[in-house]
């Protein structure tokens, strides 16, 4: 059974909180703000919102304390970039910079998501986002103070293109505060608007700002696919105010003609839901249910987290990992190296002083050939077990460098959506010999797990692959703490 999900979106006049499980909405929950707490989808009073959220999220009655939040697409920019095929370690700064380029903005001042849409040799094709980081920080810190985990984000005009039941859609949510027009072609958000509205005018007053909005945006899209424009049978898909007021449908629809209809649902709802002011919730949830959800359909490519990797839970440490009672294999070579280090320096003192001694005592008496000949003997049975012990020092300092590499790459391929529980490692044979890790991982979904799969797969070193192989053995549903799922992964190498 998929578990209950959470979601919150914040605007200028109210916060909307959905609980939901698949396809299926469960409860939901509103609660106004007054005027100037949030300005154009930015939180400006970080303590008055966290008190409401708060207040809110007890009032639905869940116990999970993971929220996937909505943020504001005001001041939101967009464009599909093209970058040479490289690494994937080096693709974040890679991406970035082009981002950077092709919006003409400074990384200082918004955040940078991205997702690869296609990919052929030679060529990747990105899609990249920037948010304003003031938007982003207030949402993150004002729901931390709620007592919240934003664990998974999305940008308004996106959840908006997730709930699309067709391949091509034109969709407008109107509330108090702001609007946004969403053009979706063949899967794709082509055209995103995110405008601010005056919090205090009626919707008469702003309808003529929200047509000629609509219709910049279809002209735009037009004028650059002439080849296909956008069909007239295509209807506008609308929600929020413009929901329930179907008198003022006709001037929306302008020049164009089009038929105008309230947004279909891609999900179930009980008697009653106000699907209009929910739309972006419901487009929150289905991140999680087109990920876990088998045959899945996403009428909208674009998915990524918009929570900046600074938010997200940072791997862990090896030295947090690698504990006694989980994996003793990392400690036991330290234990071993140490061990034979010291036997090393115990070994040559004792035979500095050995050495000492003799030099006296031939300073003192007359010493006899013979008994030079034994000390020599001596000397060198010393040296031979000086010699086997640092080869064995040697020998374990590789393993160590070997397991360290390895252990290092199965914690930098960790996903923010995976955690990781024990660990081993074993070695058989000599030369050449077969390392085997096995890890644990936990993880909401089983379709995270196999990604972290993948990616291991995908690691490599020098050129080759790190790991001759990658199974995981088991995947089921006795997860741990907040998690639904449990994994074992082997990860094999023969060197």
């Amino acid at each position: 059974m998929a578990r209950e999900q959470a979601s919150l979106y914040i605007d200028d006049a109210a916060i909307y909180v959905l609980l939901s499980r698949g396809r299926q909405v469960l409860k939901w929950a509103s609660s106004p703000l007054e005027s100037g707490l949030v300005v154009q989808g930015v939180i400006q009073d970080e303590d008055a919102v966290a008190a409401k959220v708060a207040e809110l999220w007890q009032s639905v009655g869940t116990k999970t304390r993971k929220a996937i939040a909505g943020i504001s697409g005001i001041g939101y920019l967009y464009r599909t970039i093209n970058i040479p095929e490289l690494p994937k370690e080096m693709l974040p700064e890679a991406i970035t910079r082009e981002a950077s380029t092709a919006l003409g903005i400074s990384t200082e001042e918004v955040y940078i998501s991205w997702q690869i849409i296609s990919s052929v040799p030679g060529e990747m094709t990105v899609y990249v986002a920037a948010l304003p980081r003031n938007s982003m920080d207030a949402l993150v810190s004002t729901l931390h103070k709620a007592g919240l985990d934003p664990y998974l984000a999305d940008l308004k005009p996106l959840c908006l293109a997730r709930t699309a039941t067709e391949t091509t859609a034109i969709m407008v949510d109107v509330r108090p505060g702001s609007f946004d027009v969403v053009i979706l072609v063949d899967n794709m958000p082509e055209v995103v608007r995110s405008l601010p509205l005056p919090v205090e005018a009626s919707l008469e007053e702003n309808l003529d700002t929200i047509t000629e909005e609509l219709d910049r945006s279809v002209i735009f899209y037009n004028s650059a696919h002439m080849d296909k424009p956008l069909d007239f049978s295509v209807p506008v898909s609308v929600s929020g105010e413009l929901a329930e007021r179907e008198d003022v449908w006709e001037r929306v629809s302008g020049g164009q003609n089009r038929p105008v209809q309230v947004m279909p649902l891609p999900v179930a709802v009980p008697e009653g839901f106000p699907s209009a002011w929910y739309l972006t919730n419901i487009g929150l949830a289905l991140k999680e249910v087109l990920a876990a959800e088998k045959g899945a359909i996403a009428y909208s490519l674009i998915d990524f987290n918009a929570v900046p990797e600074v938010y997200l839970p940072k791997p862990r440490k090896l030295a947090d990992i690698v504990f006694v009672p989980t994996i003793v294999a990392g400690v036991a070579l330290i234990a071993i190296v140490g061990f034979f280090t010291g036997s090393v320096y115990i070994h040559n003192n004792g035979l500095q002083s050995q050495i000492a001694a003799i030099n006296e005592k031939m300073t003192a008496q007359h010493v006899r050939a013979e008994d030079i000949i034994d000390l020599n003997q001596q000397v060198t049975s010393v040296e031979v077990v000086r010699d086997a012990l640092v080869a064995d020092l040697d020998a374990f300092e590789a393993d160590r460098d070997i397991i360290n590499g390895d252990l290092g790459e199965a914690n930098s391929c960790l996903p923010g959506d995976v955690e990781l529980g024990k660990m081993s490692i074993t070695k058989t044979g000599g030369t050449p010999a077969t390392y085997t890790l096995v890890v644990e991982a936990y993880a909401d979904n089983e379709d995270y797990i196999l990604r972290y799969g993948e990616d291991l797969r995908a690691s490599r070193v020098g050129g080759q692959p790190r790991f001759d192989l990658v199974v995981i053995t088991l995947v089921d549903g006795s997860g741990e703490g907040d998690y639904n799922y449990k994994a074992t992964i082997t990860l094999t190498k023969v060197i």
